[in-house]
């Protein structure tokens, strides 16, 4: 291919951490704003600088549109900052549980921060600023091209060594080389895929030995949020979720796909009513009262859980 021959050594391709998605091959950055196989000569484009490495770019774009024209709310939409959401202190308790739970496992293994981070699902980039206090370098991924031209300008020097890189691709089929992240923060993005299994696999893969998982996802397996779905059926179009979790479930899952458990955390208590729910629960007082409450007497049935687990 014209051009391929010509790389030059950009942040994005310093470190050699893509991989052809079809010969394993290294990718490198070509002048014309592409990315070039070293081995097959196969061409990835990118599109406003951000690198798409799918195998086919046409075909991913088109399921993208076709998904944005069933569910523009979730696929288009704008997700919202912590502080315009209605479960914003529900948010913050997990934003600070997570921060917790870095800032004790990073002593745990003589470290102040790591060299590598990546945030997979990271949507419209609104953690990648958090996750920069503990990490040299950030990196984010997801599916979603329209997502991530959104975190596009937030990719500036904030508290990371190095900014924020930000490619698409495919969890299910991952352009990045073996043993590369200390840390993978896959955050309420499981409950989305059909083969979670196999996307906790590429999460271990990609994974450094002694690397850190800190996954989040709802907790609607369990009986008071199924509850939920009886009670308001047309939810589901609108969470487009396909995977409904419980602390059992979803630890399974993980062992199953090779990591060690290390924590299973249940959060946040509310009424099984999703419009009820995203009313009271903007008050920092219910919010807190329903966690109190929920704590006591159904422990189990809490709206989020985070489980972090070690390769």
């Amino acid at each position: 291919m014209p051009g391929v021959e010509r790389y030059i050594d950009t942040e994005l391709s310093s470190e050699n951490m893509f991989r052809c998605l079809s010969c394993d091959g290294m990718l490198a950055l070509a002048e014309q704003d592409r990315f070039g196989c070293l081995g097959c000569g196969t061409v990835y484009p990118c599109v406003g600088g951000i690198p798409i490495l799918v195998r086919n770019w046409k075909l991913h774009a088109a399921e993208l549109e076709s998904w944005q024209r069933e569910n523009p709310n979730w696929y288009v939409s704008e997700q919202p900052e912590e502080s315009q959401n209605p479960w914003l202190h529900h948010l913050r308790k997990r934003r600070l549980y997570v921060k917790a739970a870095i800032e004790q496992c990073l002593p745990e293994q003589g470290l102040e921060r790591v060299e590598r981070l990546l945030d997979i699902g990271c949507g419209d980039g609104n953690h990648l600023s958090d996750l920069a206090a503990y990490a040299d370098k950030v990196y984010g991924s997801d599916y979603n091209i329209v997502r991530l031209v959104r975190a596009k300008p937030n990719n500036h020097m904030r508290g990371s060594a190095a900014g924020y890189v930000l490619f698409l691709a495919d969890i299910l089929d991952y352009p990045v080389c073996d043993n590369f992240f200390d840390i993978v923060f896959f955050n309420h993005a499981l409950e989305h895929i059909s083969q979670d299994v196999k996307a906790l696999q590429t999460v271990y893969r990609i994974l450094k030995p002694g690397g850190l998982l800190v996954l989040g996802t709802p907790n609607e397996g369990v009986w008071w949020w199924q509850l939920a779905y009886r009670l308001q059926p047309a939810s589901l179009k609108n969470f487009d979720h396909v995977q409904f979790y419980t602390a059992e479930t979803l630890s399974k899952r993980v062992r199953e796909s090779g990591f060690q458990v290390r924590e299973v955390k249940h959060m946040g208590w509310g009424p099984p009513l999703w419009w009820l729910d995203a009313r009271v629960r903007r008050y920092e007082v219910l919010d807190d009262l329903f966690e109190v409450l929920g704590k006591a007497l159904i422990p189990t049935q809490a709206s989020s859980l985070y489980l972090l687990a070690y390769k």
